[in-house]
């Protein structure tokens, strides 16, 4: 297959397990000189991710000079300063059915508001399976478990995460057809709606970049990627990835830990 870049405008990366290997806290010297280089050339990159703002390495803000980053599974698109362009929360129905059902079943629910991320049911669980505790990123998650009422004052959801038993959460899926569930890690999933997706905080920044999908290239390695790796001029899954996404990809990097992101931004001379 003979890939045309002559119009690749735009790199577009997931963060976790695609430019950042898990247990790491920043991308690689060889990957940051080469989006510079790329940006010296005209091009913009984009981190795309299921993280909530609040959550974002801090290094990204060091090693990139971004304009607009895709945060929440595309429900939520900020700036650099961390100001909104544009959110998509769920809905009433769909944030009191997900509550109900974590507390039936003993998941650990983290709602991802415009703010912050907040409990709902079994804060514990939650902190434990999603951060870890005794990391910073800890003390960023409030437990609204008592009064589950951040909502009042925030609005609606703009995302959700789950941590609990595999099988558990799996009957959701019947339950909230609306809604996607994405297996994150084991006991871990990414929620979000069928109707916003991670194709979605790209679209906004085509918009404001004026350009179009040709103008992309893509980079993911999980199902929540697939969305926005589908219409992108060039796919590209991450040879860590899940078979799903590597279904719909251009090219098959090496694994992140390999610097695959850098290894295919060379290959194809787009720096």
């Amino acid at each position: 297959m003979t890939l045309r870049t002559e119009k690749i405008k735009l790199i577009v990366c997931d963060i976790d397990g695609t430019i950042i290997p898990g247990g790491e806290h920043a991308i690689s010297r060889r990957l940051k000189e080469d989006f510079d280089r790329a940006m010296a050339k005209g091009l913009k990159v984009m981190i795309n991710t299921g993280r909530h703002f609040t959550f974002l390495q801090p290094s990204l803000f060091d090693d990139l000079p971004m304009d607009i980053v895709g945060t929440i599974n595309g429900a939520c698109v900020n700036r650099r300063n961390g100001s909104v362009i544009e959110k998509h929360p769920m809905s009433e129905a769909q944030m009191h059915m997900i509550t109900l059902l974590s507390i039936e079943n003993n998941v650990g629910l983290g709602f991802k508001f415009e703010d912050r991320i907040v409990t709902y049911a079994n804060h514990e669980k939650f902190v434990e399976g999603y951060v870890q505790k005794g990391t910073p990123y800890e003390l960023t998650v409030l437990d609204g478990t008592r009064t589950r009422n951040h909502h009042l004052k925030h609005g609606y959801p703009l995302g959700t995460f789950m941590v609990g038993a595999d099988n558990s959460i799996r009957e959701f899926v019947r339950m909230v057809p609306d809604l996607q569930f994405a297996w994150s890690f084991r006991g871990g999933f990414d929620v979000f709606s069928s109707k916003v997706t991670k194709a979605t905080s790209v679209e906004a920044a085509l918009r404001a970049y004026d350009l179009k999908w040709e103008n992309v290239i893509a980079f993911g390695d999980a199902g929540n990627d697939t969305p926005f790796l589908k219409p992108a001029a060039i796919a590209v899954a991450m040879e860590n990835g899940k078979d799903d996404i590597k279904s719909v990809a251009d090219i098959i990097a090496p694994p992140c830990r390999e610097d695959g992101v850098a290894r295919v931004l060379e290959e194809l001379k787009l720096v």
